[in-house]
């Protein structure tokens, strides 16, 4: 059976004891998923597993929690910690083996741009067809019984976060950039989850400037109360930008225009430009329903936000769409296309947002 939802409670290794139970399954799918997408050999699995342990001790030491809930996770399911480990560390994985593809974009608007004054955020998450089974995506909802905190959190399975939100009005998104630097640190999975972990803004951000980053990543992290910002955020260097009501990313470098871009994405500033004006088009306007919109839109078709496969990314698509509603605490979530999927709305048992 897949789970599309499931809720987990308890300390952070008992929610991963749930989760890997409940989603057994969905979790093996996407580790052989990967395993088969990177044609590994024992002896290329064994290298690459050599290499994530210097992620996971930067884990230990700046996001414990997460390293808890992936224990939790290999006791759940059976699995070796080892297995987990490379899930968690696949996106990285990807940097050194240059299989990035055309990825996200994501917007967020609050203020005049809303048609309430609060605050709404969304993206797509565009993927590889031939890495990522789309069918086996879920949202987790957690509990953590040692405070207040409830999150809901979108992933691949065995993966600890990609984008969520929590009870306290925190949402956050990231994109993909590159400027071709690399260092131990972090992986993108860790730190994402240990961000939904913060209550305000200002906690969030604070991470972001203590934590080492192994690869560039974009955080757009978006809250009811403190508004909105952008972090370009580099192993070198960190950009921010903290906007007053409207706030739209790709795959390329909009803060740190001196930084330069490595790879990169064939469609982004298409995409960019396609968001932009459809945001503009419902400035004052804007609530969770037009954003699930924006998330369907095929302007510049085939490099529109709306990603389908098309004979210059055959293999690129959007695997899930989701629009985060500061002002109600709602997550709206499809699994797929925005035009094709239907929207399912997940809640807190307490918003204190």
């Amino acid at each position: 059976m897949i789970h599309r939802y499931i809720k987990v409670s308890g300390s952070a290794f008992e929610r991963g004891v749930t989760i890997g139970e409940v989603l057994k399954m969905q979790i093996e799918t996407n580790l052989a998923s990967q395993k088969l997408f990177y044609k590994d050999s024992e002896e290329i699995r064994t290298k690459w597993l050599e290499k994530a342990q210097t992620y996971l001790a930067y884990t230990e030491k700046f996001a414990p929690d997460v390293v808890a809930e992936m224990q939790g996770v290999a006791n759940g399911s059976g699995l070796d910690f080892q297995e987990i480990l490379y899930l968690y560390t696949v996106y990285e994985r990807s940097f050194f083996d240059a299989l990035i593809s055309d990825k996200c974009t994501s917007f967020a608007v609050s203020g005049h741009a809303t048609i309430d004054g609060s605050v709404i955020c969304g993206q797509t998450n565009d993927e590889r067809l031939d890495e990522y089974r789309a069918e086996v995506d879920c949202v987790v909802h957690h509990v953590d019984t040692e405070s207040e905190l409830e999150s809901l959190i979108y992933s691949h399975p065995g993966i600890p976060a990609y984008m969520g939100m929590n009870n306290y009005g925190l949402a956050v998104m990231w994109t993909y950039i590159d400027n071709g630097l690399r260092q131990e640190g972090v992986p993108t999975a860790g730190i994402i989850r240990e961000l939904i972990n913060k209550k305000t803004l200002k906690e969030a951000r604070e991470y972001l400037y203590t934590v080492p980053h192994a690869v560039p990543n974009q955080f757009s992290l978006s809250h009811s109360l403190e508004g909105i910002a952008s972090f370009e955020c580099f192993p070198n260097k960190i950009y921010e930008h903290k906007t007053s009501d409207v706030m739209i990313h790709a795959n390329h470098n909009s803060i740190a225009l001196q930084e330069p871009e490595e790879g990169g994405s064939k469609t982004s500033h298409s995409r960019f430009e396609a968001m932009e004006a459809i945001v503009t088009e419902s400035y004052g306007m804007i609530d969770a329903n037009v954003g699930k919109q924006f998330l369907a839109n095929h302007r510049n078709f085939p490099k529109s936000v709306c990603n389908h496969p098309s004979p210059e990314h055959p293999m690129s698509k959007s695997l899930a769409s989701m629009v985060f509603d500061l002002g109600k605490g709602e997550m709206h979530l499809a699994f797929g296309n925005a035009c094709e999927q239907p929207f399912h709305t997940y809640r807190f048992k307490q918003w204190f947002g």
